[in-house]
Parts: C-alpha cells; structure tokens; sequence
C-alpha cells in the first residue's frame, strides 16, 4: 500500500525538523570543522643566542683598563661582558688579574658569588700622574 498525502507530508516535516536540527549544532561538534587545534607549546619566544668571544685580546684587556674601570662607578664581570663582548668567565678572570694588580678592590667584602669592584688605590694614583688636557690647554700649547 502507498503512502497517503498526509503521511508524505509529515515524513517531510520531520526532515525539515531534523535539518534545522542540525544547523543549531556548535561548530565544535562538527566533524572536520571548527575543531580545536592541537596546543603548541613551543609557542613561546626563545631568545637570541649571543656570539662572545672567549679570548682576551690586547686590544679588549686596554679597553677594560681605559673605559670601563675609569668611567664607571663600580665594576662586575656582567658590565664587563657586556661591553666588551665576552664570555663572563673570561670577565672573571680579568677582574680577578686586576684585582691581584691593585687597579681595582673590592666594594666591601670579596665574595666570588657577588664581586662588585671599585676603583683601586694603584688606578687612582696613574690618574692623578696623568694631567687632563683641557679645551683651553691645548690652544695654548700650539700657540707655543
């Protein structure tokens, strides 16, 4: 026997229902869209490696020596390394070379873990020895 209108009717009723049924679904639920992406966890920034050296040269150790025991306050081997690019082992050793050299001493008590360094009594005395030229000095030793 076949199907009247009305039955017709209703079994495409149902199908409606069962297609609008299906658009009110979350895209999460979904198969094949809108589905959550595996968690990266390499995501994060990685910071650049740097490229020091880790030999002393004549020309870093004059350098440590001129511009950075003489312009700043205080030394560490973080400072060191920092300008000169250099391994801070290698900055250790050199502080530890001044130190036995009486250009620098320590701020309060050496301590290999916190060694904080100031100006020595051998590197105040070479700055005194040395006269600074100043503007006006100079214009009167060439008009001589």
């Amino acid at each position: 026997m076949g199907k009247t209108d009305k039955q017709k009717a209703n079994e495409k009723a149902k199908g409606a229902v069962k297609a609008k049924a299906k658009d009110k679904v979350p895209k999460i639920l979904k198969p094949g869209s809108g589905a959550p992406k595996k968690k990266k966890w390499s995501s994060s920034k990685q910071k650049e490696k740097l490229n020091l050296s880790v030999f002393w040269t004549q020309k870093n150790h004059e350098k440590l020596v001129q511009e950075i025991v003489a312009h700043n306050p205080y030394v560490t081997p973080s400072i060191v390394s920092d300008k000169l690019k250099i391994n801070v082992s290698c900055a250790r050793e050199a502080l530890k070379e001044l130190l036995d050299n009486g250009v620098i001493q320590p701020s309060v008590e050496y301590n290999s873990k916190y060694c904080c360094f100031v100006k020595g009594p051998k590197f105040q005395a070479a700055e005194v020895k040395k006269p600074k030229a100043g503007k006006g000095e100079n214009k009167k030793e060439k008009a001589k």
